[in-house]
């Protein structure tokens, strides 16, 4: 009997401790996350919950100095060292000795004590084991504060001869090499910096000042256009960002999946996934799991796996997601996979939930023309037109619908040459306004059609041979 309660009580104590060790690694993750979010307040609640490892104690003088309260973060930074010099974390002294390191030394940059600052970067390199690049780069920004611009350009180089692919490194270099005026290895250092982070809009900004000392003004131009196209989407992601920080318990998951769907829209396809996939940590209910899917459908629509779009979206459909857009896409994914059918099916049952909804009847319009059916295909077109008078692909459907029906060549032109006025640099719409125009005997009309096809898109023979039949006809 006493045997028996013994084993019991090892039990309750394993129990405790499994479900200890799992609250204590979730916390971990959660405050990584909050990190990342640069939620540095809940960060340090998490960490504190966590057993007092070097890198849970690094992760809190960090939140600490993010906060800009120094003294708290020196005070975990100082207890870090002193536990490394007893051996304390094993395997991982190093790194956490180097971590705490940087942390002082971004804590004596910010009060302006560089001196102290150089000395505790030069420790990271001397340890020349990790974050070697990240102290080589600081210590090349406090170089460029002094003015030491040589140094400056040597420390960065140094980092970059670390980490290869250390944009920010690559970026400051730029900088550097524009404020002794040598320009081209500038551009050079800036055209890596968005090789590797094709998103950085301040690298657009100064690629721009320096494309305009060489005199390049049309490069100029276009890199401060993207750099302010860069700006409104830092401006948009912020916003969300922001709101997920704000979103309490119940409205968290929401606030997750409208950041992502944001992602989704500059086409920033890791992010998105990595937003989806967060939503788990939040909710395990079917209907936020099939938020997950739902988005992990359209991530794999936009790179190109269709059985995987398939695969996501009907599994979103099972968890009880059933709305126009999920639909919608589930159709084009069909679309895509050939199967004109089950597309057909999709866009129907997005008419149901939204009968307003454009793109289902385009798409509708386009499946009907393949399929024959003229009367359904100009219904879907037109009631598409109704909805979204902007919609340029339902002017060329009907224009080439009609065309190919031999119905009301007139209409068609004019279909056609809406098209070219909504898109004028569409040189597909250009040829099938040559093709209606050659079709109704209107030669001059037909050529300069395709003419200006051609000038948009020289390469393209289909072009050149359209010409030539329309001239061959004319003789």
């Amino acid at each position: 009997m006493m045997r028996k309660h013994y084993w019991k009580v090892i039990a309750v104590c394993l129990y405790f401790g499994s479900v200890q060790f799992v609250y204590s690694q979730n916390a971990y993750e959660l405050g990584e996350e909050a990190l990342q979010y640069g939620n540095y307040e809940q960060a340090i609640r998490y960490f504190k919950n966590t057993p007092p490892t070097g890198k849970s104690l690094v992760r809190i003088g960090y939140a600490y100095s993010q906060l800009g309260r120094y003294t708290e973060a020196m005070h975990i930074y100082q207890e870090v060292l002193r536990l490394v010099r007893q051996g304390e974390f094993g395997q991982q002294n190093h790194v956490v000795k180097a971590q705490a390191f940087i942390g002082l030394g971004y804590i004596a940059y910010q009060q302006g004590e560089f001196d102290k600052a150089i000395q505790f970067y030069e420790n990271v390199v001397d340890q020349d084991t990790v974050g070697v690049s990240k102290a080589q780069h600081n210590l090349g920004k406090i170089y460029a504060g002094r003015g030491e611009i040589k140094k400056a350009i040597a420390a960065h180089q140094q980092a970059i001869s670390r980490d290869p692919n250390f944009a920010d490194a690559y970026f400051h270099l730029g900088v550097l090499y524009s404020r002794t005026q040598d320009w081209q290895a500038a551009i050079s250092a800036l055209q890596k910096t968005l090789a590797i982070s094709p998103t950085m809009p301040n690298a657009y900004y100064q690629l721009a000042r320096c494309y305009r000392q060489i005199g390049d003004v049309q490069k100029a131009e276009n890199a401060m256009e993207r750099f302010y196209a860069l700006k409104k989407v830092d401006i948009d992601i912020q916003k969300h960002l922001e709101a997920v920080f704000a979103a309490d318990a119940g409205n968290k998951v929401e606030a997750i999946v409208k950041l992502a769907n944001t992602y989704l829209k500059y086409e920033m396809y890791e992010e998105a996934r990595r937003e989806f996939q967060r939503i788990s940590k939040y909710s395990t209910s079917d209907i936020d799991i099939a938020y997950i899917s739902s988005g992990l459908g359209r991530i794999s629509l936009e790179l190109g796996d269709i059985l995987g779009a398939i695969t996501h979206y009907n599994r979103a459909v099972q968890l009880g997601l059933k709305t126009d857009e999920i639909y919608h896409y589930l159709g084009i994914a069909y679309m895509q996979n050939r199967d004109a059918q089950l597309a057909i099916k999709q866009f129907k049952r997005a008419l149901t939930y939204n009968s307003d909804y454009p793109e289902s009847h385009l798409m509708l319009g386009t499946l009907y023309t393949t399929d024959g059916r003229f009367d359904s295909a100009e219904k879907h077109y037109r009631r598409a037109i109704e909805l979204k008078p902007e919609m340029v692909s339902a002017y060329h459907g009907l224009a080439y619908l009609y065309g190919q029906h031999n119905r009301d060549l007139n209409k068609a032109i004019d279909f056609a040459r809406r098209a070219t006025e909504l898109s004028p640099t569409s040189a597909p719409y250009y040829n099938t306004l040559s093709w209606l125009c050659y079709k109704h005997g209107k030669y001059d009309a037909a050529e300069a059609a395709v003419l200006k096809a051609i000038e948009l898109d020289p390469e393209n023979p289909i072009y050149q041979e359209g010409l030539k039949e329309i001239r061959s006809r004319r003789k």
